[in-house]
């Protein structure tokens, strides 16, 4: 399994390679094809039974509408909703297979974060809603970043979703999960000669992934987020590991702090997949920022990038949207689409999202609503 390190070393990165380094930004407009479904698209995402459970035609649903809609790419992850949400994925992917072309769909999982049965040993393999299986919420996560452990993962997803293969695998949450205790470093056990991130590198060298990238929350809150770690993780890992990095919750109307993980990637040449764009629901309509309950100072915030979005004619999510894509680096925008109402609406913000021009962040920036050291667009 690897040796892990007796106790976590400082987590001290040294940011002097990149603070002089500016983030390219630009105005740009977005596709379908630009679109990632994520983990809320088939369920529960995060601790199990955070949100609300959703039906299995549901799902199907969902699934036909983002296809009808042009998106083909999904992630997902063991984590959401305890293998949930793969096994959900799995089965809409079955039941709408002649609703997309063949090859057009692409999809992701993670890997560092096992599910066990409540006996704390058996994996959790499929059929989670069959009679007299333990309910979910029951079920046992296993940290492992080891490259034994991504390899288990990887053939766990592959039974809950029924698939043969997925197209990229990506390294979740090292040093940023709910079972970490700092008793050991995860990013230097991914990262060591043992680690997921060699597993990964063999996988894509043998053919069996197309794309290696990380999950990460690049927000800096006290209960989650990790930048630093995120930038020690891609620089430990050596040139040419990570195709994409899954960056959540630090590039948002409220909240740049991952702005030095961007500028890594875009320095490392590496494709970012930008999520948490609303802010895990403030910024439409919901009541949470980063996953618990907003603060004040984050309400009054989101009130005035409304009004700011009123004033011009737009509405929050679209500025939301459009500040999310600002960065070269960013690729592709993650977003979780829960139902058909849901996937009408989202392509309706990215389309409007094409018209907000760039003077928009000048005034934000007059308003203090955007700190100085955050980029802007040339004026259009």
């Amino acid at each position: 399994s690897g040796p892990h390190p007796p106790t976590h070393p400082p987590a001290h990165v040294t940011f002097a390679r990149n603070m002089a380094a500016p983030l390219s930004v630009e105005c740009r407009a977005l596709g379908p094809g630009d679109v990632v479904a994520g983990g809320e698209s088939f369920g529960t995402t995060g601790a199990p039974g955070m949100h609300e459970r959703i039906t299995q035609e549901d799902c199907d649903a969902c699934m036909s509408a983002l296809l009808a809609a042009g998106v083909h790419e999904f992630d997902t992850a063991p984590w959401y909703g305890a293998g949930t949400s793969e096994e959900r994925m799995g089965r809409s992917l079955a039941n709408t297979a002649l609703e997309a072309a063949p090859g057009a769909v692409r999809v992701f999982t993670k890997v560092g974060r096992l599910f066990v049965e409540p006996d704390g040993v058996t994996p959790c393999g499929p059929g989670y809603d069959a009679p007299g299986r333990a309910p979910a919420e029951e079920r046992i996560v296993l940290n492992d970043y080891t490259a034994a452990g991504a390899k288990r993962s990887l053939k766990e997803s592959l039974a809950r979703m029924g698939l043969d293969a997925v197209y990229g695998l990506r390294i979740h949450d090292p040093n940023d999960n709910n079972k970490y205790d700092g008793m050991v470093d995860e990013v230097a056990i991914a990262a060591d000669e043992a680690g997921a991130c060699t597993a990964l590198r063999e996988l894509r060298q043998e053919g069996v992934i197309k794309h290696v990238g990380l999950g990460m929350n690049c927000n800096k809150e006290a209960h989650q987020g990790a930048p630093e770690d995120i930038i020690r993780l891609i620089r430990s890992a050596g040139p040419g590991t990570f195709d994409s990095a899954l960056l959540a919750g630090g590039w948002n109307l409220l909240s740049q702090a991952g702005q030095q993980c961007l500028v890594e990637c875009e320095q490392q040449g590496i494709d970012v997949y930008i999520a948490g764009i609303y802010a895990s629901g403030l910024l439409v309509g919901g009541s949470t920022y980063a996953y618990m309950a907003a603060p004040q100072e984050m309400v009054d915030k989101t009130q005035k990038w409304r009004d700011l979005a009123q004033k011009h004619g737009f509405s929050l999510p679209a500025l939301a949207w459009a500040f999310a894509t600002l960065p070269k680096c960013v690729k592709k925008v993650v977003v979780g689409m829960a139902t058909k109402a849901q996937v009408v609406e989202t392509m309706g913000y990215m389309r409007e999202a094409s018209r907000v021009p760039a003077s928009l962040w000048t005034e934000a920036r007059e308003l203090g609503l955007l700190a100085a050291d955050v980029p802007l667009p040339p004026p259009q």
